[in-house]
């Protein structure tokens, strides 16, 4: 009896070895990326898989970003300004949908918070959306999308409307985003006319 146990003992350490050297050759064949995606990971989703994607972005970091989720950042940040660009200037929100250049302009001593508070001025926000996404671009860590938006801000200085920062308009804007910390942020943007 005892040698039957050994050799189902060494039986099960033969197929553990072979299933090791089975995932390594996967590994070294298919590369590291191979082992951690989805068999069913695909770019050009369903919607249906699109809000699946959206779920398990939060809790495993990924770089790859859908058109919609690029979109979705967008309108995330316009929402956002309503509480950066007024009091109580929140911070916490740069930090969460912004880096590199449009983080460092923010936030830097001096930078466009800073000169607000200073100033005591802020901005009002009406209607803010993104009217039509016309271009999207994604490669590894970042992407850019061009944006139809809708904005209406009233700027104010010590109290009173400046109507010189003040507008209603629609404008194509140019967002470049960056994958990094684990999230997709806005690393800079302007307007294209």
């Amino acid at each position: 009896m005892s040698l039957d146990s050994k050799d189902w003992r060494n039986a099960v350490i033969a197929g553990s070895l072979i299933g090791g050297a089975m995932l390594i050759g996967i590994v070294v064949t298919k590369g590291p990326q191979a082992a951690n995606q989805p068999v069913t990971s695909n770019s050009n989703s369903s919607s249906s898989s699109n809000s699946s994607s959206n779920s398990s972005a939060s809790s495993s970091p990924s770089s790859s970003i859908t058109q919609q989720e690029a979109g979705n950042l967008i309108s995330n940040w316009l929402q956002s300004k309503r509480q950066i660009f007024a009091s109580p200037f929140n911070r916490q929100l740069v930090a969460e949908l912004t880096t590199d250049v449009l983080y460092q302009d923010m936030t830097k001593p001096g930078g466009s918070i800073d000169w607000l508070i200073e100033n005591k001025a802020y901005y009002q926000f009406g209607v803010q959306k993104v009217e039509s996404i016309k271009q999207f671009s994604a490669n590894g860590n970042q992407a850019t999308i061009e944006v139809n938006l809708t904005e209406d801000r009233t700027f104010y200085v010590n109290g009173k409307v400046d109507k010189t920062q003040t507008d209603f308009t629609t404008k194509l804007v140019r967002y470049n985003l960056q994958f990094v910390d684990g999230r997709w942020k806005i690393s800079d943007y302007r307007s294209i006319n």
